[in-house]
């Protein structure tokens, strides 16, 4: 029996250049979803990551995961350079409803170009705790990776 339910992409980028021509190339053929975000709520997303690592985030999850639990899964994530499905999240950390997918692909192509300039001191996860730019810089591309693995393009073989 022939399966033909089509399978995550597997990802694992290693710059933003890599990510971006990724989500251009989804916009420019199109794609079928597999998750229950589009392009839009799920760059959102991705977008709030780089923004908290250079502006901050007045959200924080509870102690023992800041200060325990999440270096041990940054430390694992980074090696692995795979995320789990299905994590549970804040409701805060939820994209809103899906928009217009260029303005939401100008808006993470800025906020990606804000965190990678950026020359200060990163502010911490709010449910992982503290990175420096090298930890983010890896869990914004493995973020994505994860993410963006969940939209098959419609030129995909």
């Amino acid at each position: 029996m022939s399966n033909d339910r089509p399978h995550r992409r597997r990802l694992d980028f290693h710059s933003f250049e890599e990510i971006l021509e990724d989500v251009d190339h989804l916009h420019r053929v199109g794609y079928k979803r597999l998750g229950k975000w589009d392009l839009s709520q799920i760059l959102d997303h991705l977008g709030e990551g780089a923004r908290t690592a250079v502006k901050g985030s007045n959200r924080k999850g509870p102690w023992i995961l800041r200060k325990v639990i999440g270096p041990l899964l940054i430390s694992y994530t980074r090696k692995k350079r795979r995320m789990k499905a299905n994590i549970k999240v804040p409701k805060w950390w939820l994209p809103g409803p899906a928009h217009d997918e260029s303005k939401a692909i100008e808006k993470f192509r800025s906020d990606l170009k804000s965190f990678e300039y950026f020359k200060g001191s990163t502010h911490g996860h709010p449910l992982l705790g503290a990175m420096d730019k090298a930890a983010w810089n890896d869990i914004i591309q493995i973020h994505s990776s994860h993410h963006l693995s969940f939209l098959i393009p419609n030129d995909a073989k």
